[in-house]
């Protein structure tokens, strides 16, 4: 049996054991089962590497369908860039269902956002740096990351709901190709577990798998990740990072950060410091990136915000120093 299956079986035997078909109410009306949310990010940015450049960095579109008391459909039409070949493209990054299995258990299946980490599963609307980890995501000017083509793949999420002290659990099987279809039969697999404790989070999350390149090669993609988030309610301040290791294009590859955050400036207001390191091949000298961010963001009312951000960056011997100017507009 080919490897990850026999897992693949059981969880979907979970799901359909638990399966109860019911009718939605008659009278019920479609507008009242369907909400759109969404945000826009609008970006002045500057660099030691490449052009100055009015960018629209992001842009999601959310449906959400209540279609009855156990499943809710998710679908989202989204700009993501910097794209350099087609500047106005926009595709699908959601399209999933899921499921209340039972009380405890939900059930997710087709191209969903992953749980991986902090701000890896975090919506890039709430995090406050401009970008995520180099890590977790990179590009540009920054090496790859393991998330490297966004935090979306296609497959099957089985999440279990914290009950008490016990953490929030989410096991998956997946493509391991992002948005794009299987390229192996070797599918990847994710477990994610995280404590949510009233001064603020904590967890690990392990992945397991290969990624096949538009050249038809094949190479692991794995990691292990941990992470913490203070953020004591009523306190002006807060603190989180996190660490990693793992294989991405057949090199060994481990980073960090650490962000301090201060919102006592004004009322809406957060300031925040951010260091990050990250080596995209342990086995190579002088490829590791470094960088040190300083951003103030404020909320001007509750649908703009404003982020500014300077970033001293060294990508291996190469100065990659950053500025950006955001805009965020958001409804829902």
């Amino acid at each position: 049996m080919k490897k990850h299956t026999l897992l693949m079986v059981v969880v979907v035997a979970m799901v359909v054991a638990y399966v109860q078909v019911g009718p939605a109410a008659a009278d019920d009306s479609w507008a009242d089962r369907v909400s759109i949310s969404g945000y826009f990010q609008a970006r002045y940015e500057g660099s030691d590497v490449g052009e100055d450049d009015f960018d629209l960095r992001r842009m999601y579109i959310t449906m959400l369908i209540d279609a009855n008391e156990r499943t809710q459909g998710v679908i989202t039409w989204a700009r993501i860039g910097p794209d350099p070949i087609e500047t106005s493209s926009t595709d699908w990054c959601n399209i999933f269902v899921n499921y209340a299995v039972s009380d405890v258990w939900t059930a997710t299946v087709g191209q969903a956002p992953t749980h991986f980490g902090l701000e890896c599963e975090q919506g890039s609307a709430a995090r406050m740096a401009l970008e995520r980890a180099a890590m977790l995501e990179g590009g540009g000017s920054r090496p790859f990351g393991l998330y490297f083509a966004g935090p979306w793949d296609r497959g099957l999420w089985l999440t279990r709901t914290p009950q008490g002290t016990e953490p929030h659990l989410t096991l998956g099987i997946m493509n391991g190709q992002f948005r794009g279809g299987d390229k192996n039969n070797n599918k990847t697999v994710s477990i994610d577990a995280k404590w949510n404790p009233a001064w603020g989070q904590f967890g690990v999350s392990w992945l397991d798998g290969e990624y096949t390149d538009g050249l038809s090669v094949t190479t692991d993609r794995q990691a292990l990740l941990g992470f913490l988030r203070w953020d004591e309610p009523n306190c002006r301040w807060a603190l989180q990072g996190e660490y990693l290791e793992g294989e991405l294009f057949g090199c060994d590859i481990n980073g960090y950060y650490g962000q301090v955050e201060y919102s006592g400036f004004n009322p809406g207001g957060t300031g925040f410091v951010k260091y990050e390191e990250y080596d995209p091949d342990d086995a190579t000298a002088g490829d590791t990136y470094e960088a040190l961010h300083f951003g103030y963001a404020q909320w001007l009312d509750p649908n703009n915000e404003v982020t500014v951000q300077y970033t001293d960056a060294d990508n291996g011997c190469i100065s990659s120093d950053e500025f950006g100017l955001q805009w965020q507009f958001g409804f829902k």
